[in-house]
């Protein structure tokens, strides 16, 4: 390969694989281009990506197998947990993307709010399953489906489905009514998949403990207000 300066300090190298890539059906499983172009970022990839290190640009290359990454990705905070009554109470969790968030099959991230009392027990919770289950509001995901519209894998799917992702410097607001009954503490928690739930289960058995689990990339707590 020659020295080329435009390749390699620019995104022109990353856009090769990351941006505009359909399946044979047309349905769009990554188009970081467009999204970076929509999230009008001030930085490159390689500024995030390949950062400077002792003036060697650093190849690891860290995404989504990079805590440190995904933890710089996201604002969380659970900014209100005041009483309504004596039972009922309303917190509310806040999410904001700071970056651009890449198109990419598989790729999901969930939230998840606990109530604790003063013992620390759990004694509320918003999901007791996982959020694709019984919270959908708080399951951020890029959907593929077939033409009957069930989850479909990226190279069969027809078209897309739902889009639930927080766009790029976007602010999201859940709300959640609580039982107030001896509670003391809220505790909100993200986690971002590489695979979709479903798949996660089929890969038990074929793929690495630690890729396939959840990984927390945020948390934050609140005490209650009287």
């Amino acid at each position: 390969m020659e020295g080329n300066p435009r390749l390699l300090k620019t995104m022109d190298a990353c856009m090769g694989c990351h941006d505009q890539r359909n399946n044979p059906q047309g349905v769009p499983l990554c188009q970081t281009g467009s999204e970076y172009d929509e999230s009008q970022a001030k930085v490159n990839c390689l500024a995030c990506h390949m950062p400077i290190n002792n003036g060697v640009a650093d190849h690891t290359m860290g995404g989504g197998h990079d805590l440190g990454m995904l933890q710089r990705g996201i604002i969380f905070d659970v900014p209100s947990t005041s009483r309504a009554t004596s039972w009922w109470r309303r917190p509310r969790s806040r999410t904001c993307c700071r970056t651009a968030c890449r198109r990419a099959p598989f790729r999901n991230m969930y939230m998840k709010l606990t109530a604790h009392n003063a013992k620390g027990e759990v004694v509320w919770q918003s999901s007791k399953e996982h959020p694709a289950k019984d919270d959908k509001q708080a399951y951020f995901q890029y959907e593929m489906v077939d033409n009957e519209g069930k989850p479909a894998m990226p190279p069969v799917a027809t078209k897309i489905g739902l889009d639930t992702r927080l766009k790029s410097h976007e602010e999201r607001t859940l709300s959640y009514d609580i039982p107030a009954k001896d509670v003391v503490l809220v505790r909100g928690e993200v986690y971002y998949q590489l695979v979709w739930t479903n798949l996660a289960e089929k890969l038990k058995q074929a793929a690495p403990a630690d890729v396939i689990a959840p990984k927390l990339i945020a948390l934050a707590e609140r005490k209650v207000s009287g």
